[in-house]
């Protein structure tokens, strides 16, 4: 499982170097026909109606600052938005910049009543949903256990995160530690313009660790 919600989204780009170049075979009309359908495997070439201007200068938490600055809608208004448009309980959601434009989004992750896995991206200004398709690749059963064993709910989650940190949350996501034990990994951007990891335990709802993203501010060469 993923250490940090923060690398969590980081590394959930789901689009292979195979998967871009069908892509543009394929071109516009093929890339429409996989959205409607509902069967494309994801990419991040879609345009949002708010951006932020690419910098590769910029710390993570500096990239935080902006894509919340852009951002016209939440954590839980990208999530109702994404249960609209697939019915299920949301896994995780990440704000995030598509990779072309800097188009500013909502990476939201529904487990679905149809017992599968579905990727939805969500236009952080004003709610659309841009784009979503079933995910084929993830572990389901994983993920429908991690539902199963949650007792706290992702609101619930958020509401004790921010009550540790006053903050705008940035991702969050239903996730196991190495114990066995279900938590929510929550990131949040704190009215202190500090990144923040919380842990909230899925079962008590407990705070079980919050620290400041040091990370964020790593200087130097990405590797």
């Amino acid at each position: 499982m993923k250490a940090t919600i923060k690398r969590t989204f980081s590394n959930r780009r789901r689009v292979t170097a195979a998967a871009v170049a069908a892509a543009a075979l394929l071109g516009t009309v093929g890339a429409t026909a996989a959205f409607a359908d509902g069967s494309d495997d994801g990419g991040r070439d879609v345009s949002s109606s708010v951006r932020i201007t690419e910098n590769r200068e910029l710390d993570d938490t500096a990239r935080d600052l902006a894509l919340v600055k852009a951002a016209k809608i939440g954590e839980s208004e990208a999530a109702s938005a994404a249960l609209k448009a697939v019915p299920g309980t949301v896994t995780s959601a990440g704000l995030d910049d598509a990779d072309r434009d800097g188009s500013v989004i909502w990476e939201v992750d529904v487990l679905g009543e149809d017992g599968k896995n579905h990727d939805v991206t969500v236009d952080a200004g004003n709610g659309e949903v841009l784009r979503q398709h079933i995910d084929n690749d993830d572990d389901t059963a994983e993920d429908r256990a991690l539902v199963k064993a949650d007792r706290v709910g992702r609101d619930g989650a958020t509401h004790q995160a921010l009550q540790a940190v006053p903050g705008t949350v940035t991702s969050v996501e239903l996730d196991d530690r190495d114990s066995g034990s279900v938590v929510w990994g929550i990131d949040v951007l704190g009215k202190d313009r500090e990144s923040h990891d919380v842990t909230v335990d899925a079962g008590s709802g407990k705070v079980l660790d919050q620290h400041v993203d040091h990370d964020d501010n790593d200087s130097g060469d990405d590797s």
